[in-house]
């Protein structure tokens, strides 16, 4: 680990990765405020070893992978305050990530995700940037890109392993956090990110037995909800515009900016 890795971020990002995955562009950045946890499913032994700061490989689909990952690692997954579970085709850079995290500590959220690029394939419009917006309470995240509290996925996690396809999970997990008491659900639109290719299209291909809306109807079904429908762009409840980060987190976010470019200068 480099040194500037010797202080343990907050944050961790859970990488299913493949041959294709986009996180080189997430840890591009010469400073970054979060680890990278990377589960290739891939063929190539070590693929991405090199990149990650905790790696395994394991072949299936995403969710019921993250689920077993999750129990074999949960000493280690428990220590961070926030976990991404991004899907591996998401263009963003460092600086985004990290300051999606910050918007995320800084309004005290439990269940959120970046909002995507207006130019991102896409199943629900509600889930494209608002240029006027940083940030949008709802309840909806989907399943490409969600953020945990570490509360929200301890709550959340058992559901993993409920939907081979993912889908419906995204409906319950807001749900169960408002039961276990839990609050803050949110699109963070000040740090969008660029989804690159067709929704599901690896998933299926690589997965030809799975049933998304068997999986959604049951687990829908299971935690008492009423059966889905297309009604995720009417989910939003309320805006928060133009709010700045709190005090000592956008303070921290620029010294660690400000740190990264004056390194920069004198390593040229």
């Amino acid at each position: 680990m480099t040194e500037e890795h010797s202080r343990r971020p907050r944050n961790l990002i859970v990488l299913r990765a493949g041959d294709a995955s986009l996180h080189r562009e997430w840890i591009a950045g010469r400073q970054r405020d979060f680890d990278l946890f990377i589960s290739y499913y891939g063929q190539t032994p070590a693929r991405w070893q090199g990149d990650a700061d905790f790696y395994e490989q394991r072949t299936g689909p995403k969710w019921p992978c993250l689920a077993d990952l999750l129990k074999t690692h949960r000493d280690r997954i428990e220590r961070y305050d926030a976990v991404w579970l991004p899907d591996d085709d998401l263009s963003v850079d460092t600086d985004g990530i990290d300051r999606m995290f910050a918007f995320f500590h800084a309004h005290r959220l439990c269940l959120a995700q970046p909002a995507l690029t207006r130019n991102s394939y896409h199943t629900w419009n509600t889930l494209l940037q608002e240029p006027d917006c940083h940030l949008r309470y709802t309840r909806f995240v989907e399943v490409m890109a969600p953020i945990f509290s570490r509360a929200a996925l301890q709550v959340c996690a058992p559901t993993f392993s409920e939907s081979p396809s993912g889908w419906g999970l995204d409906w319950v997990w807001p749900t169960l956090c408002e039961r276990a008491g839990l609050k803050g659900v949110a699109i963070i639109d000040a740090t969008p990110v660029r989804h690159t290719r067709p929704v599901g299209g690896e998933l299926y291909r690589n997965h030809r037995d799975l049933d998304p809306r068997a999986d959604a109807r049951r687990v829908v079904r299971k935690y008492g909800l009423q059966e889905v429908r297309a009604v995720a762009k009417y989910s939003i409840e309320r805006k928060v515009k133009d709010v700045p980060l709190a005090p000592l987190e956008r303070l921290s976010y620029w010294l660690r900016r400000i740190n990264g470019r004056r390194k920069h200068l004198h390593a040229r």
